[in-house]
């Protein structure tokens, strides 16, 4: 099979999540009137990993949803680089759990580290590090205390002595009076905003309000490809019950492990660089592009994975021939391409690539 060094299109996969999802990211992709997507839940859209697939042209009558039979596609480990693709998300979710990765160039054992940042597309709200004055053993106690709960109310659950719907409410209860959020930092982040939690250790969730932010967090995942069961650290799952009434796995006695407690780590800052650059970290750079004039761009060192978040773009490669992204899609550019941007609607173009 001959291989083309020339810009795809990227076929994202959809990640239905039925307690947290929404229709944010199909209305963003323009999908939303597409059969059967309106009434599904959609967490996360995996706009690049180490399985995605990419293709010259995409037929509007395709499924976009959970693994597309596209015509004429390559996988983008055709292409891989010395270093593995990086993991983008494009995420609304509510109410995540409490978690940390470890540090890197930390020895965890079964636990692997892995950078993670998020910039946000509208107002969201987040736990961040831990409280400053916190008595950490007071913290530790609150968790094993609620963990025990839900393993009580999970176990009534399965026995048939509890409906979900009352284990729900009981756990709430408890929960609330425990508080949990009394140890840690709770902010309301703005549009705009960039979270960089690559160095791990740190504390963080996605929470759930309402009124701040109903639809949820709306995020903009950038991180290393490496899946939860052997990098995400828990020590609080929000009171969540699972369909048949089990409850996850968490892991306490790591997480009080593993976490920087450093005060100065511990407090949330979210500077913008200059020039557009939105993070700049050892494993991923994370530019924001916005003009209304060509632009020449050249994939020098790097792959570059181009994402629209507005407007629209033609991407044309030295033969001449267009391809179209429209908002809410994303674009893979092969290391050693030269190619031009052509604004064609003004808005915003997100451009990730390795150092």
């Amino acid at each position: 099979m001959i291989v083309q060094k020339k810009p795809y299109i990227i076929i994202p996969l959809l990640i239905e999540q039925p307690t947290w999802g929404g229709s944010y990211i199909c209305d963003k992709k323009g999908w939303s009137k597409k059969d059967g997507l309106t009434r599904k839940k959609i967490g996360q859209s995996y706009e690049l990993y180490s399985g995605t697939k990419l293709a010259l042209d995409i037929n509007s009558t395709d499924d976009p949803l959970f693994g597309p039979q596209y015509k004429n596609t390559i996988d983008i480990s055709l292409f891989q680089e010395a270093k593995p693709f990086p993991l983008i998300k494009f995420t609304q979710a509510k109410g995540n759990s409490f978690q940390l990765h470890i540090q890197q160039n930390k020895n965890g054992g079964q636990w692997q580290p892995k950078a993670e940042s998020w910039y946000y597309f509208e107002n969201g709200k987040i736990s961040f590090g831990i409280k400053k004055g916190t008595k950490i053993e007071d913290y530790k106690k609150v968790c094993i205390k609620i963990n025990e709960k839900m393993k009580e109310l999970s176990d009534a659950v399965l026995k048939n002595k509890i409906s979900i719907k009352t284990a729900n409410k009981l756990a709430q209860e408890f929960i609330h009076t425990e508080n949990p959020w009394q140890f840690v930092n709770i902010h309301e982040v703005k549009k705009g905003d960039v979270v960089d939690l690559s160095g791990g250790g740190l504390h963080h969730s996605w929470e759930e309000d309402l009124v701040s932010c109903p639809i949820g967090n709306i995020v903009y995942e950038v991180q290393q490809d490496v899946m939860d069961p052997i990098s995400t650290i828990r020590s609080f799952d929000q009171g969540k019950f699972k369909e048949d009434g089990t409850i996850r796995e968490i892991q306490i006695d790591d997480y009080f492990k593993y976490i920087d407690l450093d005060e100065n780590k511990n407090i949330l800052s979210m500077e913008k660089k200059e020039n557009g650059r939105l993070l700049d970290t050892p494993y991923y750079t994370l530019t924001s592009l916005k003009s209304a004039s060509d632009m020449n761009m050249k994939s020098t060192s790097s792959f570059h994975h181009i994402f629209v978040k507005d407007g629209s773009i033609d991407v044309v490669d030295v033969s001449g021939k267009p391809i179209y992204i429209g908002t809410g899609h994303s674009c893979f550019i092969p290391q050693g391409i030269s190619y031009t941007i052509c604004p064609k609607d003004k808005g915003e173009i997100l451009l990730t690539y390795l150092k």
